[in-house]
């Protein structure tokens, strides 16, 4: 007896043993469990606060805006441009959603994952049914053509340029601009710009907006000035957002049908000779940002941004001098933007004209970098197929060269313009450049290699060149007002001097009007 009872008291103490081992493992592992949960959510507040950090120092950093009142863009806030305050807009929703899943622990994480892409997905598919349908009943502007494109047959467009800022937010000071134009836009069967519909005609002339005539009226365009002038008919293929590429598919689908016994194309420098307009246009990437940027719904969005965010500077220009303000330039800023607009000639008979710091830049270029460039080497190219198909056919080819705003304006203004004050505009964008002194005396030298590169082509391919910078430029020094103040395009006023010079410079070599 006494033997099982020293059995059964070891028995109980070794019970209670295991009882004590194991409340007390319990207890450690409770411990351990709560002490990883806290180590997880302290490590969850800090990657929120992290996010959190993130997202308010993007929304702290300001845009360049003395380079969005360059370029005219618009500046939401007085901080940001429409692109970047887009893109930090968007993030708050996706922030909001990675904080859900990140809060979440293992036993609904995945629930949660499943619940942020079902409302993902069933967002994008909202937004994409929305904008499909807005597609449909938005009628589109133009007819794409793989290469090329023209207007919607048979349609008429009205209404009425403001020459005023592009852009909420202005420069230092706003004169005003070329008196207000009411415009018709005539398109005929084809997709062009043309009020007449014949079977031949005499000449046919390629080009971009200059050709096609932005901003001004039907009878206001160089073309019809142009045939009124020479007593010839002639038919405008040109395009807005037209280039070398567009040019010889165009020619190739509408002018040679026409049967005319001369081509003039006219090359815009600003544009035409880009490395983008030789960029390949197929392929599923460019296919999705074609159709993003032609979203309907994304420009309203947009517009409604610009309307309601952009209008706060609407009443207050650029010239926001006053330092305690927020939005106020700095004297850096300032010397780059204060000379804008710049008025040719002095006096009276002033005109005043914009012109936007890349389309400066453009003309830093040296000569080698141009000739070697992608968007000189196609555009070359071009015309000499443009020739080839021509002497084929015994039609007689041209090229107009048409400068951009500053190659016409730089000699006219540099004796009014400090070496300081055109140093600070061009570094808003490009920021390598020689001291103010050796930039100025090294520019006026680059302005013209664009146009003498074209020149020695056309001369090399026997195609007849006809400059149009100095008919330009002196009617300019005259006090003729052949741009718009805040466009690059050219005025009623552009269009006459461009087709007296056509005339005059053509006229002799054109073939005889046809029966």
């Amino acid at each position: 007896m006494v033997v099982i009872a020293n059995i059964d008291n070891a028995s109980v103490v070794r019970a209670g043993g295991a009882a004590w081992r194991y409340r007390h493992c319990t207890i450690y592992l409770s411990a351990v469990l709560d002490e990883r949960v806290m180590r997880t959510n302290y490590q969850k507040l800090i990657i929120t606060v992290l996010v959190l950090l993130a997202n308010l120092l993007l929304w702290t950093v300001p845009g360049n805006v003395p380079y969005l009142i360059a370029q005219q863009r618009d500046i939401l806030l007085g901080r940001y441009s429409v692109e970047r305050f887009t893109a930090l807009l968007l993030l708050i929703p996706v922030t909001v959603l990675a904080l859900y899943i990140i809060w979440s622990n293992k036993a609904n994480q995945r629930k949660r994952q499943f619940q942020v892409m079902a409302l993902s997905i069933s967002v994008l598919a909202s937004v994409a049914a929305m904008d499909f349908f807005l597609r449909l009943i938005e009628p589109g502007r133009y007819v794409n053509k793989g290469q090329f494109y023209h207007r919607q047959p048979n349609t008429k467009e009205n209404g009425t340029t403001h020459d005023v800022p592009e852009a909420a937010f202005r420069y230092p000071t706003t004169p005003p601009g070329y008196p207000d134009i009411n415009f018709t836009l005539t398109v005929d069967k084809w997709g062009f710009r043309n009020k007449t519909e014949l079977k031949k005609y005499d000449v046919v002339i390629l080009g971009d907006s200059f050709t096609e005539g932005s901003g001004v009226s039907d009878d206001q365009v160089w073309p019809v000035l142009f045939a009124q002038k020479s007593n010839r008919t002639v038919y405008n293929l040109g395009m807005s957002g037209g280039n070398p590429v567009t040019y010889v598919e165009t020619l190739k689908e509408f002018a040679f049908p026409l049967s005319p016994k001369a081509i003039i194309c006219m090359l815009y420098e600003g544009n035409d000779f880009r490395d983008t307009n030789f960029r390949e246009k197929t392929g599923p990437a460019y296919a999705l940002r074609n159709y993003l940027r032609a979203s309907p719904l994304r420009r309203v969005g947009q517009q409604i941004f610009i309307r309601y965010l952009a209008s706060t500077a609407a009443s207050r220009p650029a010239a926001v001098v006053n330092t305690n303000d927020e939005m106020a330039l700095d004297a850096g800023s300032m010397k780059a933007l204060s000379w804008l607009p710049v008025a040719v000639p002095d006096g009276p008979d002033a005109k005043y004209y914009a012109f936007k710091v890349k389309a400066l830049l453009t003309h830093w270029e040296d000569k080698d970098s141009f000739l070697k460039s992608v968007g000189c080497r196609k555009t070359f190219a071009a015309l000499r197929e443009i020739k080839k198909m021509c002497d084929q056919r015994n039609i007689v080819f041209i090229v107009a060269y048409a400068p951009d705003k500053p190659h016409i304006l730089l000699p006219l203004i540099q004796p009014k313009l400090s070496p300081e004050q055109l140093h600070a505009f061009m570094a808003l964008k490009e920021k390598n450049l020689p001291p103010p002194n050796e930039l100025m005396d090294a520019l006026p030298g680059r302005i013209n290699i664009c146009e003498t590169a074209t020149e020695e082509l056309c001369r090399a391919e026997s195609i007849m060149f006809v400059s149009l910078s100095q008919p330009l430029r002196q009617a300019i020094a005259q006090g003729q007002q052949a741009y718009f103040t805040y466009d690059q395009h050219w005025t009623p006023v552009g269009h006459q001097i461009v087709a007296d010079a056509l005339y005059d410079c053509t006229n002799k070599l054109l073939p005889e009007k046809q029966n």
